[in-house]
């Protein structure tokens, strides 16, 4: 190269991972061969003994001297480095069907090794072949043998075997028999668990800062807990185990103070983005952008080399007080790790302060937390639960399945067998509702009061928030709120058209701006109404209702017949009941404007009279 010209160009220097170390350390013992996944221990001196047998009995090891050693060594490390390269959620599940399969190997007496190997095809196949049999018989579930086969393909492809691996027998039909997770009742589970864990948070904060821990753990609830022993029948030293629970989950003699805190808001983490437990614990600070997509709303920008340079999983988004409680928890998170933004987002630390990522222990956070929420009467969360609980929600709204697919990042084939017939939650809303209404009939209640009271006590009442949420990019032009406190979506459906002929039967012609439907008193039966849980419209159905019984006992003034009265007073009085359970807050607003009058458009019981008359 001349004098005086640099060269500019930046030597390409090979990444860290790609880099051989010189000298790798391996476990030699077999009964040294252990890992930790999902919180269970995964101990591969079993393989070593003929049909695998368990090792322990409780914390006490079982003399191996009385099982056959198989002398395959070799395989047991074979199967031990495959497994332990990168443990996660489903490290367990691929031990377990090794476990199956090589007890069917060595229950067999007919089969062996073929030339020293264990994983030979003849085997392989044969395993598959004996699993639908098994499947045949009843004595085996698809979504076990679909378990198995994607296990056993995971094994041959990190062999290198990928045609082997493609050669494995399609086990159809797998999403028939599989019994999916249920969803949480957003109202009366998600919502309650969401405050309680941004209750227990912000406690847990305020102890993080002033260095301190706290006696029990915030999600610790002394009336909630009796009533659950109570109802469970527990005494004595069940019920003390009920309430110690919650004094174990902080001690800081069986673990690392920082942990409470960690599991709490790694269980935020999961209600916001649905995000699994590896990728979420091997997530680092640095990882962590916003990206706004419209008004108010984020997602999380996550895609990083450290995830193979996958987008991680976080369709539910963010919203502002979201994204404010995730920066709350970076400033938590770079506190714990000295500024150093490399850390992990959500370390565990053992008792002595080493810090390691969940993913590395193979234990799900979920797991204590959830034993709490357990203990007080609620159930469980993964996000598997979460995610299912997002889809039920967005396709009870959008009816799409290819939405939900879509979000779900399934196939709209695998989506649609869930949906076929509606949600688990729709469901249940209407046989509750049937079942109500058959028993208010045998109570001697009309039929027809009896399933009106039943429909609307089982409806969806929303509140302000989720109105709007729901209405977000649809045409809002044709809105209303009605006489009757209820929402119309859209004035321009329902009996407008009714309404429209009689108009012209007296020759009133409408300039079409001008129409829209005023039927309000057929509200209940049109399929555009919505209930939303407002003080102002929790305020109308109070007056509307109280005019309405004022004007049932002025025979003089009534033009409505008794029965489309009773009919009305039915409906409008379930509806007010889940409007106080809805929304308490706004219940007892309405109420305190009510007695001290009656709304507006109900200022006497004439004015009932008078919007029937010209709008009905």
């Amino acid at each position: 190269m001349p004098k005086g010209i640099t060269n500019k160009r930046k030597s390409l220097l090979p990444e860290r991972n790609l880099i051989k170390a010189k000298a790798e350390v391996k476990t030699l013992q077999v009964a040294d061969m252990v890992i930790s996944a999902n919180g269970s221990k995964l101990r591969f001196e079993r393989f070593a003994f003929k049909s695998c047998p368990s090792l322990f009995h409780g914390p006490r090891k079982i003399d191996t001297s009385k099982f056959t050693d198989m002398r395959r060594s070799s395989f047991v490390r074979q199967i031990y480095s495959l497994l332990s390269e990168n443990i996660t959620s489903t490290t367990a599940s691929r031990y377990e069907t090794l476990i199956k399969y090589v007890r069917w190997v060595d229950d067999n007496d007919k089969l062996n090794p073929i030339n020293g190997d264990m994983f030979h095809w003849d085997l392989i196949d044969g395993f598959m072949t004996w699993c639908g049999h098994q499947n045949s018989k009843g004595l085996l579930s698809r979504p076990v043998w679909g378990r198995f086969r994607t296990n056993i393909s995971w094994i041959l492809k990190q062999l290198n075997r990928n045609q082997d691996a493609k050669k494995l027998p399609k086990v159809t039909n797998v999403l028939s028999y599989t019994t999916s997770h249920k969803s949480l009742d957003i109202e009366q589970e998600l919502k309650p668990i969401t405050k309680r864990l941004f209750n227990a948070y912000f406690k847990l904060l305020e102890h993080y800062k002033s260095g301190t821990t706290p006696d029990r753990h915030p999600l610790y609830d002394k009336e909630l807990l009796e009533q659950i022993a109570k109802a469970n029948g527990l005494t004595g030293s069940s019920k003390a185990s009920h309430f110690n629970a919650f004094s174990k989950a902080v001690n800081t003699n069986i673990g690392h103070s920082n942990n409470a805190i960690i599991k709490v808001a790694m269980m935020l983490c999961y209600l916001f983005t649905g995000i699994n437990t590896t990728p979420l614990a091997r997530m680092r600070i640095s990882d962590v952008n916003f990206k706004e997509i419209q008004g108010g709303k984020y997602i999380l920008d996550s895609i990083k080399g450290r995830a193979n340079h996958q987008e991680q999983d976080n369709a539910l988004g963010f919203s502002k007080h979201a994204k404010n409680f995730m920066e709350s928890w970076i400033h938590v998170a770079k506190s714990m790790s000295n500024g150093d933004s490399d850390s992990l987002l959500f370390p565990y630390y053992t008792k002595n302060g080493e810090i390691k990522s969940y993913s590395e222990i193979g234990r799900s956070p979920h797991q204590s937390i959830n034993t709490l929420l357990v203990r007080l009467g609620f159930p469980k969360i993964t996000p598997s639960i979460l995610r299912k609980t997002k889809m039920d929600a967005l396709f009870q709204v959008s009816e799409s399945v290819y939405l939900v697919s879509m979000s779900a990042n399934n196939s709209i084939k695998a989506i649609s067998s869930q949906y076929l017939h509606g949600t688990p939650g729709e469901h249940q809303s209407r046989l509750n509702a049937a079942m109500d209404a058959k028993f208010s009939n045998a109570k001697g209640i009309d039929i027809n009061t009896a399933v009106e009271e039943a429909k609307y006590r089982h409806s969806n009442i929303l509140d302000h928030y989720e109105y709007e949420s729901l209405r977000q990019g649809a045409n809002r032009t044709n809105e209303a709120r009605t006489p009757l406190g209820i929402r119309c979506n859209d004035n321009k459906q329902g009996a407008l058209k009714t309404i429209n002929r009689v108009l012209e039967c007296i020759d009133v012609d409408l300039d079409s701006n001008e129409e829209a439907c005023t039927s309000f008193l057929d509200c209940f039966k049109c399929e555009h109404h919505s209930l939303v849980s407002d003080v102002t419209d929790i305020w109308l159905m109070m007056s509307f209702e109280e005019t309405l019984q004022e004007l049932e006992i002025t025979p003089a003034i009534n033009s409505m017949p008794p029965v489309k009265i009773n009919a009305l007073l039915n409906t409008i009085e379930a509806i007010l009941r889940e409007f106080r359970e809805k929304s308490p807050d706004n219940y007892r607003q309405a109420s305190e404007l009510q007695k001290q009058s009656s709304h507006p458009l109900y200022s006497s019981s004439y004015s009932l009279n008078d919007l029937h008359e010209v709008f009905s």
